[in-house]
């Protein structure tokens, strides 16, 4: 039967108790300056690698969501039996299937450097789950060996955090300085429409609901590095769109996604007329003030303020301009 912990042999054969429930940590994820300052930090999803930086927010909403997402960081012993838990292992096996069946060369770039992550990851979370269960014993017992063995664990983790930095796909390495200067406005632009914009609401005409509220962050996906983290637009049928400099990937899981050329997309801004607004965006979507419509998505998102959001469109347009043509 699984057992919540496993006795390990450590150090010079101390037995750890150790839990088998998965440790949540943002081991990867690099803090810029600007997120350290504003106290940022990283909400992890259900796989590793993946996730998004909390930003600050008046919302009520927008903090009831973060709240969920936090809330599957709260372990019980039946997530564990059923396997509802995160796992490396589990991950590394899905990432090494689907490189076996992807033909992308992008692709299999990306999932590559993914796959190394996790196994990096994989050994950083075993210590960390070794070094919290010394911490435990010591609560009980102080004894030199178990401060060796949590001196000895941080070490590793140190070490390992610089192997981590190789293996990640960092978008700098792999894009000129004139697209990554253009992206870095357009991830600016992003920034300042998701602060001012209180309410995002993804339009789907084909839903009861027409209008949900949605919420866009700035993410991580797969552990994809660049330090003003990447663009991610939500939808309420649970895909998510991450902006790349020459791409966009929609993303279904950490492995199953399609991947769009940005010389394919437009976004098209849409102010809403105050004066005469639809009996729908009144209803739904109360404060509606302009759309955004991208077609080759076939998505089309509506906001409570119009001007930072033809903005973001504006900067997305120049991005494109330092794309060459495939």
């Amino acid at each position: 039967m699984l057992l919540p912990f496993t006795y390990k042999k450590v150090g010079s054969g101390r037995r750890v108790r150790v839990s088998n429930h998965f440790h949540y940590s943002d081991f990867g994820i690099h803090y810029n300056d600007l997120s350290r300052q504003n106290g940022n930090f990283y909400v992890p999803s259900k796989t590793p690698g993946t996730g998004f930086m909390l930003r600050e927010s008046n919302s009520h909403s927008y903090h009831r969501f973060v709240r969920s997402q936090m809330k599957r960081q709260n372990h019980t012993y039946l997530d564990l039996l059923f396997c509802r838990e995160p796992s490396y292992e589990r991950e590394i096996a899905r990432v090494t299937l689907a490189l076996g069946n992807t033909n992308d060369a992008y692709k299999k770039q990306l999932l590559e450097c993914y796959l190394n992550a996790l196994t990096i990851g994989k050994n950083v979370e075993f210590l960390q789950r070794v070094e919290e269960g010394a911490k435990r014993q010591m609560k009980r017992h102080r004894r030199e060996e178990l401060e060796s063995i949590i001196e000895s664990c941080k070490n590793r983790i140190i070490r390992l955090e610089k192997d981590m930095r190789i293996a990640e796909y960092h978008l700098v390495d792999h894009y000129p300085v004139e697209t990554m200067e253009a992206y870095g406005k357009f991830c600016e632009s992003f920034k300042a429409m998701i602060r001012r914009c209180r309410r995002v609401w993804h339009y789907n005409p084909d839903a009861k609901v027409h209008g949900k509220q949605v919420f866009f962050d700035m993410g991580i996906f797969d552990f994809i590095q660049y330090d003003r983290y990447l663009p991610l637009m939500r939808t309420s049928n649970k895909q998510n769109y991450f902006v790349l400099p020459d791409r966009i990937l929609v993303v279904r899981s950490s492995i199953d996604y399609d991947i769009v050329p940005l010389k394919k997309v437009s976004m098209i801004w849409q102010e809403i007329s105050l004066e005469e607004p639809t009996e729908m965006f009144s209803a739904q979507m109360p404060g509606a003030a302009c759309m955004l419509q991208i077609p080759a998505l076939d998505i089309t998102f509506v906001f409570n303020h119009s001007r930072v959001v033809r903005d973001f469109a504006v900067a997305f347009d120049a991005l494109k301009q330092t794309i060459s043509a495939e």
